[in-house]
């Protein structure tokens, strides 16, 4: 089975989107943020006052702000992906051949052709639009739900070929 289709900067926004919801990368990175800001608010209110009321203040700010630290880092990481990393991923966008087979998924661009057994997949998601395939926790191939060259019925085979390959 081939399918066609083009990965754009909103596949690869959505993608690290993805990342940071499902990775362990992105949940160990955003805890150690947490830590790091509970040790900085304990040794601001030190330095200010140490008494009970402001260490009890400082906790309470911790509380209060963590929530918007955790969405924070979210913000700041597609912010940053949005502007630096995709002027470095441009060989990532454009047209996508993929051929599925039974064993294997062959993925090919104008500039790369990668090669990957199902059994070497590790997590399977997906968005509205997209199934994100993770080889690793920070290798990921981004493939679309509805291919260019395909009508409706190829596209409902395609879709359960790739969900019954990944559930296996």
């Amino acid at each position: 089975m081939i399918a066609e289709f083009k990965i754009t900067k909103e596949d690869l926004i959505a993608q690290q989107r993805n990342a940071l919801k499902n990775t362990k990368f992105h949940k160990k990175t955003r805890i150690m943020q947490l830590v790091i800001y509970f040790f900085a608010v304990i040794l601001i209110v030190f330095i200010i006052n140490p008494s009970p009321s402001n260490i009890r203040f400082g906790l309470l700010l911790f509380l209060v702000l963590s929530p918007l630290s955790w969405w924070f880092y979210g913000y700041a990481v597609i912010n940053r992906f949005k502007k630096d990393v995709l002027k470095h991923l441009k060989n990532k966008i454009g047209p996508i051949t993929l051929s599925l087979s039974e064993d294997k998924i062959i993925k090919e661009s104008q500039h790369l052709t990668e090669k990957i057994q199902w059994n070497e997949l590790v997590r399977f998601t997906e968005d509205e639009k997209r199934y994100f395939l993770y080889l690793s926790d920070i290798n990921i191939i981004t493939i679309k739900k509805e291919p260019d060259n395909m009508n409706t019925k190829e596209i409902m085979e395609y879709q359960a070929f790739i969900k019954t390959k990944v559930n296996n």
